[in-house]
């Protein structure tokens, strides 16, 4: 019996290093002529910057599908065109395994299992999700609009329009109010100030840190290494990891300046040296 497939496309901002929906849909078609397979059905969305998950149109077009439908596949052209986020993916894999479906990518020419995700998704050795095939129970992330995943401190969650002029809540975007103190926060650091003295700073002026809350030195410092802290997010120079493409560039959620982000490596690679600046 010939499989029908659902083909999801994702068109991409970034067509050097990702292929636009065009180009997804021609190697798909290959892909799908050497096994075989049927196209029933193209769901497809625009590349419009970090979207809750089940608010895209394509992707709320897909879902239905995979309840009301009659297809055997979801084909996408690599994983992270369909999900970007490790619980995203986890559930949409879920919810076709319960309807008897299968999720394929055409690049490489594979089925995804769950048994993948974790090695797809964690490129931390060190996250104890790494050794095990089991999720811990989390918010869904981008999945669902009543469960938003945490922005980094400096950005919101607003609207934007597709290119089929449908509204899409959950774009990113940047807070300007508290973009200013994300920069301030960077030249105080790389001019010479410690991540305890510019908390204490900050809190002495009466400025709500991450979620409200008070400013503290390792808010701020975090871990170079794993790149956590105000003063490691590439998210401000407009980076952030995607599985499948090691990093990807969003400069329009650029909160600092490069000069500014090298100024700080500078004075971070100095520090682990020795005392430096500030105590």
């Amino acid at each position: 019996m010939t499989k029908k497939v659902l083909l999801y496309l994702r068109n991409s901002a970034d067509t050097l290093r990702t292929a636009c929906a065009d180009s997804q849909r021609h190697f798909a078609e290959i892909f799908m002529r050497k096994n075989g397979w049927k196209l029933e059905l193209i769901c497809r969305d625009e590349d419009i910057g970090e979207v809750v998950f089940t608010a895209q149109p394509g992707v709320h077009k897909l879902l239905n599908e995979i309840e009301f439908g009659s297809s055997d596949i979801v084909l996408c052209h690599t994983l992270d065109r369909l999900c970007s986020r490790l619980p995203d993916a986890a559930r949409l894999l879920h919810d076709l395994t319960v309807n008897g479906m299968e999720l394929w990518a055409a690049d490489p020419g594979i089925r995804i299992q769950t048994k993948d995700l974790i090695g797809y998704y964690c490129n931390d050795p060190g996250k104890p999700l790494a050794g095990f095939q089991y999720f811990e129970e989390m918010p869904d992330g981008l999945y669902d609009v009543n469960d938003l995943v945490p922005l980094p401190y400096g950005y919101r969650y607003t609207g934007a329009y597709d290119s089929n002029g449908t509204y899409v809540f959950g774009f990113k975007a940047g807070d300007k109010e508290c973009a200013k103190v994300v920069r301030r926060i960077f030249r105080m650091y790389a001019d010479g100030m410690s991540p305890a003295k510019i908390a204490e700073a900050l809190n002495a002026e009466g400025i709500p840190g991450p979620r409200g809350g008070k400013w503290r030195d390792t808010t701020i410092r975090g871990d170079r290494n794993r790149r956590t802290g105000i003063l490691n997010n590439e998210i401000y120079i407009g980076r952030s990891w995607v599985p499948g493409r090691n990093y990807d560039s969003a400069y329009a959620t650029r909160i600092v300046s490069d000069e500014l982000w090298r100024r700080v490596k500078l004075r971070q690679g100095l520090a682990a040296r020795g005392p430096v600046g500030t105590p």
